[in-house]
């Protein structure tokens, strides 16, 4: 019998080598993209910034430190105070920095805590994990553009612009903004196929790293219809919920009073003709100016995407028609905040790449110069109102071009026919459209 089963165990195991590299050969495209971003940003940050500008330190942004350090709260065990420091989103991100945390701490790396320091060891750790954390980007996107039927060549494209648009997103410390479009794409994907439950499930963790999110739940969730609606909306609660409660029930005032205000730091971002119409918040000061209160006006983009997912439920409900609604309702980020970052145009980027995957080469090329123009107008230090005006002009020609065609809605909707009706457990569900 022994011979038997080293033969049985052997099989296994080749079944199993063969099973991955197929796994890498499908989803070798973002895996090289991942690989080159992370040789990209850590090449910038520890070579090309002391060498080529000559600064006696390393490249980076003081925003995932800040993370870090109230990362370091729920190793000591005081995770419910989270909210008394500089965090303005919800606590996933605070996750799954603690064990970076624990393992840098254990080890004796240096921080960057308060004072700046020009050779952090921990950023050795941190930097790649960053890229790490925010990788699951380009998975997400290659998967919803093999979808969509994009070629190799179209597939290679939108990877290469997802990297360059990621980049603005880790130069500035904010991976759980990638981790929330991922799960976005993610939810988007589950949903076009009538997986309504793995969609909701995906839209939660999503919500669990940036709130922003929640601009996509009415054209993401709406179509599923009213009797599956409240059971796919506990889904999407669940994860930021249990994230929340303990901070909620030890420190009540504190976390309430930050996601009622939902501040914005001026002395921190390019201000939006918004500034004016926002309270100020005069018990804090960050960065020399007094934090506003960006709840108010956020709340007029959330009523926009109910109106828009009330629309996309009469519309052509394909994925290429979600992902530009979806692009549009991101776009609401920028258009409605009182302060905006650079990296707050990365979830509109994101989502408009994938229109190159059907479009033609004449408007694939107009999609990405826009992206380019877009990306580039973000990061111009300024602090002026100006800026805004041609960066809101940018995302608004970018959703335009990258709306698809109706051609291309009748393309998917033929083809999703000619597969036969959809059924789940047994019972057949309607036909898309």
């Amino acid at each position: 019998m022994e011979p038997v089963t080293n033969v049985a165990m052997y099989s296994c195991r080749v079944r199993a080598l063969a099973a991955v590299s197929r796994a890498l050969r499908r989803r070798a495209i973002p895996l090289a993209g991942a690989v080159v971003l992370l040789g990209v940003f850590m090449g910038a940050s520890l070579w090309v910034e002391p060498h080529l500008h000559h600064s006696s330190g390393w490249l980076y942004y003081a925003d995932i430190w800040n993370y870090f350090q109230i990362a370091h709260l729920t190793d000591i065990g005081l995770y419910q105070l989270i909210y008394g420091q500089t965090l303005t989103t919800t606590p996933g991100i605070i996750v799954v920095l603690a064990p970076v945390w624990a393992i840098t701490h254990a080890a004796g790396l240096s921080a960057v805590f308060i004072i700046n320091m020009p050779h952090p060891t921990a950023w050795l750790v941190l930097g790649p994990y960053e890229v790490l954390l925010s990788a699951p980007a380009l998975f997400a996107a290659d998967a919803v553009a093999l979808h969509m039927g994009a070629s190799r060549a179209r597939r290679m494209l939108v990877c290469a612009g997802e990297v360059f648009a990621l980049y603005n997103v880790l130069l500035w410390g904010h991976p759980e903004d990638a981790l929330a479009v991922a799960f976005l794409l993610y939810a988007c994907l589950a949903a076009s196929e009538r997986r309504w439950p793995m969609s909701g499930w995906c839209l939660g963790f999503a919500i669990a790293f940036q709130p922003f999110v929640l601009l996509a739940l009415a054209p993401l969730l709406f179509p599923a219809g009213l009797r599956r609606l409240p059971s796919l909306l506990a889904r999407a609660a669940a994860p930021a919920a249990a994230l929340l409660f303990v901070p909620l029930v030890l420190n009540w005032s504190v976390t309430t009073s930050h996601f009622l205000t939902q501040p914005a730091f001026p002395g921190g971002g390019r201000p939006t003709p918004w500034l004016r119409f926002a309270p100020t918040i005069a018990h804090s000061v960050y960065s020399g100016t007094a934090p506003v209160e960006g709840g108010p006006i956020r709340l007029i983009g959330l009523v926009l995407a109910v109106v828009i997912g009330l629309w996309f439920c009469r519309a052509h409900r394909n994925l290429s028609t979600l992902i530009a609604v979806v692009a549009l309702t991101m776009t609401f980020r920028c258009a409605l905040e009182s302060v905006i970052a650079p990296y707050y145009v990365w979830p509109t980027i994101a989502f408009a790449l994938l229109s190159i995957s059907v479009h033609r080469w004449p408007r694939t090329g107009v999609v990405v110069t826009i992206c380019v123009i877009v990306d580039w107008m973000s990061n111009f230090d300024r602090q002026s109102q100006w800026v805004w005006w041609p960066i809101m002009a940018g995302l608004v020609a970018l959703v335009a071009a990258s709306w698809p065609r109706r051609s291309t809605c009748n393309c998917e909707l033929r083809e999703l026919r000619a597969l036969g009706p959809l059924t789940q457990n047994g019972t057949t569900l309607r036909e898309p459209g």
